[in-house]
């Protein structure tokens, strides 16, 4: 049942910078106020913008949970590809580095052209992209017969898609919550989704191609059936999400690709002129901005000198890096561990590792579902700075210790640091977006934002994971989990430094907030006489 949520009074200005922060962005380039959209209640629970309709809220959900499923998919799968399907068995390690450096070479540009593109023909359809990029890469992945390139050129495929998925995940989320005080719980949900999809993953679909081997009484051909199928569901899901999932954008007159054509060939002389269906006196919710891709990716980039912004790319930076490295150097890190004991062959399916890698996988990710909407209720209730502070101390209790355990990685005794680490993963990835949509975010370029947001990501990934593989084959198997314990602990403190200077940030937001609302009355006052006359 649907009903009218009422606005904040933003004249209260002795309340905090996220009530009065609800009329507008502070940072935007045509200096015009942005008054908020009319917001309704799906569930119950959720406030969302009054365009998002039920149908539109469960796909973006799905969305979010098919995008993080394919991607921790692959990550837990791809060692078995490598040992299986290519029989290889050494420098394991520098492989999977290698190839998620020159996965991200390619999403580092690809986050913020993606980004730039949702501001100008909407995210429905850069997400449907996305996914018909991933569902296609895991169908080739089932035909490789070498590394280089044929490897390396479906994961390269694979890094668009996910670059789509991740950046429109972040993006959405603006376009979805109804208001700055309803984003944690959205957030919330999102990262329920986000660590359901990862745990089918990790519990689910890495049996596939076991059961799948069985039937066909044949290992390869087992592997080969499941990357099919999963491939092709994301296909399938892809062609769904055409039309299913939101489509907000500041940038869009007319509505997607086609109303993005029309306006491009179709040149308006007054750039205030909307459709002929529109009434022309209806208030808008946001004037439109530069289309200059450059101008939107300058305003993304410098968006970071807020330093609210800045820790919300830190934390994507870190999250990214967590969500790969935890999935992949877990499964590798076991699987390595029963080749150097002799106990698995390269060449044949290792079931014993594959076993192993399930509770470990599984525990991590079942913990980060479990806490995402404690995180997302947290960040409704404290200063979010708080909340990622202590997501990052948590995720660096977890990391350290599983990094220099004596015992073998599977054993009962490393249970508890990789549920340390699933709780901090979540608590970055969900208090993250929070703070990137914020409304210190201009939502004209929300989708440039979250471009950069995932662009921080990517680079943590072409930085850790080859980092972390070089480290795993010439110094020591956990060497990946030190690199995000460090991390973990940079975040921890620049939360902290953040949350000391929170009160001045706000102050100063509210104080723009009063000039600009007092020159908004001054200007309507000679239109008022007008009419009146």
């Amino acid at each position: 049942m649907k009903s009218e949520v009422q606005e904040h009074n933003v004249s209260n200005t002795s309340g905090s910078s996220d009530d009065i922060h609800e009329r507008k962005s502070l940072e935007s380039s045509t200096n015009s106020i942005i008054l908020p959209p009319e917001k309704h209640r799906l569930f119950w629970i959720f406030i969302v913008n009054k365009e998002i309709g039920y149908l539109n809220l469960i796909s973006y959900l799905l969305a979010c949970f098919l995008t993080i499923c394919l991607v921790v998919y692959l990550s837990i799968v791809q060692p078995f590809v490598l040992t299986v399907l290519l029989n290889t068995s050494e420098n394991l390690g520098n492989l999977t580095g290698s190839l998620a450096l020159y996965d991200e070479i390619i999403a580092l540009p690809a986050t913020l052209l993606w980004g730039i593109l949702s501001d100008r023909i909407g995210r429905r359809p850069v997400y449907s992209m996305g996914f018909i990029c991933l569902g296609s890469a895991l169908i080739l992945y089932s035909y490789v017969k070498n590394v280089y390139p044929q490897l390396l050129l479906c994961r390269l495929l694979f890094s668009l898609g996910s670059a789509a998925c991740t950046c429109m995940m972040t993006g959405t989320l603006g376009d979805v919550a109804g208001g700055q005080r309803e984003r944690g719980r959205v957030s919330a949900i999102v990262g329920m989704f986000s660590g359901f999809g990862a745990l089918v993953s990790g519990m689910v679909l890495l049996k596939l191609p076991y059961q799948l081997g069985k039937l066909a009484k044949d290992e390869t051909e087992g592997i080969q059936l499941a990357l099919t199928i999963v491939g092709g569901v994301a296909i399938g899901m892809a062609v769904i999400f055409a039309f299913t999932m939101p489509n907000i954008s500041a940038r869009r007159r007319q509505g997607g690709v086609v109303g993005y054509f029309n306006n491009f060939f179709i040149r308006k002389t007054d750039p205030t002129d909307v459709a002929a269906d529109t009434v022309a006196k209806e208030p808008r919710y946001e004037e439109e901005g530069p289309k200059n891709p450059f101008k939107l990716l300058k305003y993304g980039v410098l968006a970071g000198r807020d330093p609210r912004v800045a820790l919300a790319y830190f934390s994507s930076f870190v999250a990214r890096a967590d969500t790969v490295l935890f999935t992949s150097y877990v499964s590798l890190w076991v699987v390595q561990h029963y080749v150097d004991q002799g106990w698995c062959r390269p060449g044949r399916r290792c079931d014993a590792a594959a076993g192993d890698v399930h509770p470990l996988t599984g525990m991590g990710q079942g913990l980060s579902l479990a806490f995402a909407p404690i995180f997302g209720f947290a960040s409704e209730k404290f200063k979010r700075s708080t909340v990622l502070a202590v997501a990052g101390i948590i995720g660096a209790v977890g990391s350290l210790p599983f990094a220099f355990t004596k015992e073998a990685p599977a054993h009962k005794s490393n249970y508890a640091f990789v549920c340390l680490i699933g709780i901090g993963q979540i608590g970055m990835i969900v208090t993250g977006m929070t703070l990137v949509n914020g409304t210190y975010i201009d939502p004209k370029y929300r989708g440039s934002v979250a471009g950069v947001f995932s662009f921080c990501g990517a680079i943590s990934i072409m930085i850790m994971a080859k980092l972390g593989g070089y480290l795993f084959d010439v110094w020591m198997r956990g060497a990946p989990f030190v690199l995000m314990g460090i991390a973990h602990l940079l975040v921890a403190v620049l939360s902290i430094y953040v949350r000391i200077v929170s009160p001045k940030l706000e102050k100063r937001d509210r104080e723009m907030l009063e000039r600009e609302e007092a020159e908004r009355k001054e200007n309507a006052k000679p239109t008022e006489m007008a009419d009146t006359l």
